[in-house]
């Protein structure tokens, strides 16, 4: 099994807060309040009082109105877990899953880790094997040798590329697809860009919404394929859900 190094609180894909809740919703197509369960937990009632779940995204602070407050490795915590949504797991089982995960696997954040990706089916069918779990079971593909997951969970796992020491380095955005916008720590502060021209999304959708641009006008100007520009446009002024 990848024995992977803890990352220090203080690695600024943990420490800086770079998105918002509802930036994060929409880069991956997840609601805004969905978004904000992940990342504060929520309460729910219980016999003669209520209770309250444990975030399972970094954040790196209760966020303001209008403010970031998730890392770039929030963003890739966040990102797998829509994959395990994709299987139609409830959070109940989503959450007993990142238990198994955490345990075995011995650091907190591991979902933006590759051993995930290498070991981390292997964890999970062994943990629903021996409860007998079947709705767990449905993110690994069964069969003999070493267990991976399914597809749709592995599509999403390789959106995110893995620097030398494990973690996230590099998470391609789904709800842009088929143009690949990516975020990468190295390359334009951590903000969404054009992965072949570096190109900042931001800069393309404010020349749009200033409204005296055609979106032609705009790919011919920033030498961009114009269903590139459709698509950026169309993922970045979607409205988000609630």
């Amino acid at each position: 099994m990848t024995t992977p190094r803890p990352l220090p609180a203080t690695d600024p894909r943990l420490s800086v807060p770079l998105y918002t809740t509802r930036e994060v919703g929409r880069f991956i197509d997840v609601p805004t309040s969905t978004i904000r369960n992940w990342t504060r937990g929520y309460q729910y009632p219980v016999r003669g009082g209520s209770s309250s779940t444990r975030p399972i995204v970094a954040s790196t602070e209760t966020e303001r109105t209008g403010y970031p407050s998730i890392p770039f490795l929030g963003l890739a915590e966040a990102l797998v877990l829509k994959s395990f949504r994709e299987r139609k797991l409830s959070m109940v089982k989503i959450r007993a899953a990142l238990m198994a995960l955490d345990r075995e696997m011995g650091i907190a954040n591991v979902l933006a880790n590759k051993a995930l990706y290498t070991d981390g089916a292997q964890v999970l069918w062994d943990y629903a094997k021996e409860r007998d779990d079947s709705e767990i079971k449905q993110l690994v593909e069964p069969g003999s040798g070493q267990k991976v997951f399914v597809e749709v969970v592995r599509r999403y796992l390789q959106l995110i590329t893995y620097d030398s020491d494990l973690w996230a380095e590099r998470i391609e955005l789904p709800a842009y697809q088929p143009t690949q916008v990516v975020v990468d720590m190295r390359r334009g502060f951590g903000r969404p860009i054009l992965e072949e021209s570096r190109i900042r999304i931001e800069e393309i959708v404010e020349r749009f919404a200033f409204g005296n641009e055609s979106i032609q006008a705009i790919a011919d100007d920033l030498e961009l394929n114009l269903e590139d520009v459709e698509n950026v446009i169309r993922a970045a002024t979607r409205p988000a859900a609630a």
